[in-house]
Order: structure tokens, then sequence, then C-alpha cells
């Protein structure tokens, strides 16, 4: 573990909570900004969703964790219409589990005596903060900050869904939430999109790819860059080089693993979990599996075209490489995500709702219709001089302002 030092976050103790969504990607993201403020004198403390995937990631990073409040989903009919729908499903329908998981919350944040909370879609951890005057950055994509704006906007935007019902769907969370806020002597809010006015709202997206295109002005700050892991060797065969990042869980997997399978080319496939029978089904002398994570950032360079889950991260790689995706998202985030590429012209979608189309014809079409690539090389040419590696400096350099603020405040108000 790294030894503190005396920077500016020194003393300072931060809370990362992240309460929705699974995998590594929401742990991932953040660890290496956890491992520069502890650098940097600051303590910080997990709090997740999915300790189990915790435990990959954090033990030899040094961090221990916390498992975060969580309320098993609740069953809605249909799919979710905006983000008030989402909430609902998750204690925002009844007041008492609200408070109940708010309580939760409040606790961790007094044990971990947190000077600052950083929120990576934890909307209870935000009220939570909000009860205790803690200041709080939201921290990921634009699909966790609803924008401001009265309901909130209709999620599935290829369907029609009335304002009354959006307004209705609002409202039931919004009496929520001014249940609990009554409880701590808090003032209500007016609309739900209030929760989300907070500190900083750090969008780590660019315009382009953000879920709510209608969002109007706001801060960008790009995307962090990907990770770096190990290098791997491509199969040494003629053809494309298609990198391919997939799931056990990714819609159409083994139509996707077919396509692969049928390409003329070389093909590097990295799909943690995935069973050893599939990839013994799927094997072929152009195929390489990569058993351990890749560094995107170079196979996204090496590669011609991509085939993911609509992965952000992978994604953003290949865009910033200037190379074209065919995209398989599994829910709702993801397809939000995936529409925005496709709108850009930089890649295709298999929506998961559907019938696989023809994934053999589709990845080939991103691979040889040059306007695919002149488009995500578009995007690369805009974003030539943008640094990733800036923007953890400079969410860093946030996150100690705030803390530092909190704890002048904190001590000010302890002044006889």
């Amino acid at each position: 573990m790294d030894a503190p030092s005396d920077g500016p976050g020194a003393m300072h103790s931060v809370l990362y909570a992240w309460e929705f969504g699974a995998n590594l990607g929401h742990i991932g993201t953040f660890l290496p900004i956890a491992a520069e403020l502890r650098r940097r004198g600051t303590t910080v403390h997990w709090a997740v969703t999915h300790p189990h995937q915790a435990a990959r990631l954090l033990p030899g990073a040094g961090f221990d964790w916390l498992q975060a409040p969580v309320i098993p989903e609740q069953r809605r009919d249909g799919a979710p219409q905006n983000y008030a729908d989402i909430l609902l499903r998750f204690g925002y329908a009844n007041a008492d589990d609200l408070r109940g998981l708010v309580v939760a919350w409040r606790e961790l944040m007094r044990l971990t005596a947190a000077q600052m909370v950083l929120a990576d879609h934890a909307p209870t951890a935000i009220l939570a903060a909000r009860t205790l005057d803690i200041p709080v950055m939201l921290f990921g994509s634009g699909f966790f900050t609803p924008p401001q704006g009265h309901p909130t906007p209709n999620m599935r935007p290829w369907t029609s869904v009335a304002a009354g019902q959006l307004l209705a769907i609002d409202t039931v969370a919004l009496t929520s939430i001014n249940a609990v806020l009554d409880v701590y002597g808090k003032p209500p809010l007016d609309t739900l999109a209030q929760l989300f006015q907070v500190a900083e709202d750090s969008l780590l997206s660019f315009p382009e790819l953000d879920h709510y295109p209608a969002r109007g002005p706001a801060r960008y700050w790009g995307m962090l860059p990907a990770a770096v892991a190990a290098d791997s060797s491509w199969p040494a065969v003629a053809g494309p080089r298609v990198f391919s990042y997939l799931r056990p869980e990714t819609p159409h997997l083994e139509a996707a693993l077919q396509a692969l399978r049928d390409l003329r080319g070389s093909v590097l496939i990295y799909a943690p979990g995935l069973p050893a029978e599939l990839m013994q089904r799927y094997a072929a002398p152009h195929i390489a599996f990569s058993p351990v994570p890749v560094d995107l950032n170079k196979v996204a360079r090496q590669a011609d075209a991509g085939l993911t889950y609509a992965s952000p991260a992978a994604t953003v790689a290949f865009l910033m490489a200037g190379k074209p995706v065919l995209m398989i998202p599994g829910h709702l985030e993801q397809f939000l995500f995936a529409r925005r590429v496709e709108e850009m012209g930089a890649g295709l979608i298999q929506n998961p709702e559907q019938p696989p189309h023809n994934l053999a014809a589709m990845l080939s079409q991103v691979l040889a219709e040059p306007g695919f690539r002149a488009n995500a090389g578009a995007f690369a040419a805009k974003y030539a001089n943008f640094d990733q590696n800036a923007v953890m400096t400079h969410i860093v350099a946030r996150i100690e302002e705030l803390a530092d603020a909190n704890a002048t405040n904190a001590n000010a108000g302890a002044q006889p």
C-alpha cells in the first residue's frame, strides 16, 4: 500500500458510493483515482453494491470495502420509462423503504467520517449526503444524471410516452424523497432532477456520447483512459483484425462468436467468464481468446474494427483510435450509449430485444464501408489533442478542493 504524503488531500476522508449497476467497470474506473488520492494523503473508503466484484480488484490495490445499502429490485410492469421509473424499482416507491436505505447510507458516512461523497450511480447516497450537508461529486456517465427538467425525460425515445405518464412516475419518487428530507428537517425538492444539483457534476463523457442528447449546456470532462493491462498476441493470419469484448450475458452471444468464427481475418477476443465449452466450440486458427484483460488503447490502434457489448471504455478506445464498432448492448444504458455511436455513423447496433440479424454481414459492413471509419476518424481528429490522462489529474484536484472546503466549513462551525 502506498504511504500517505503531506499533499493537499492530507487527513481527508472520501467515500466512494456505488449503488446501481454491475460488473467491474464502476470499481475499475475509479481505482486509479483512488490510488492517486491515497498517495496524496486522502483516505478513500469504498461502499460497493457487489462485494464479490470488489474482491476481484481492490485487494491487490490494498483497499478494503463496505457493503452498500441495497434493496431487491421491485417488480414493475414494462421497461423503465424514465430515470424515476428505475428508482421506483429500488426503494423509491415507498417512503419507509427509502428511509431505511438513507439511514444505512448516513451511518456509512458517519462511520467513515466522510468529508465528501463520490457518487457512482448512487442516488440514495446523494440523498443521504444532502441530509448531512456533505458535498457530493457525481462520478460516471450522463446516464446517471438526468438533465434538469420536469419531469425526467423519456429514456426510450423511439417509443411515445405521454408527459403526464412521466410526471406521474416522477411524482411517486419525489414524494418519497421529500418525506425523507422532512424527517431530517431539510427543505423539499420541487423536481426529481434537483436531487442531482450537487457540488460537482463530473460528466465523464463527450457531448456526442451523452445518453441524453437534449441535455443542454453541461460540463463534459471526457472519458478517463482505459486501464492499461496485458499485451496480447493476434493470430498470425492475413485479413482484417477485429477485437471483440464480450460477456457471458451478452445478448446473442453465440451469434456473435459465430460471426467472428466466419470472419476471414485475425480475431482477438476478451470474454471474462466465458464457459470453456463455448471457447472450445468456437475455437479456430484465426481466433485467440485472451485469458486476461487487454490494453484497450493498444488493441484499438492495432485493430480494424471492434465487436463489443457497448462497453464505454472499449468503445471510446476505438473511437479515439478512429476505428468503427459493431455493438450488442445488453441493457438500456448500453443501448442508449450505442445509439449515439450509431447516430454518429461510427458503428452499428444489434438491438438486444430483436432476433439477431446476420451479424457476420454487419461486421463485414462495418469493416468494408469507408463511411464508418471516416466518421470514427472524425471523432478521433476532433479530440486528437484531448489528454485522457489529464482527466484524472483534474478530478483528483476537484475532489481535494471540495473536501478542503467542507473541512474548513466544519472547523468554522465548531469555533466557539
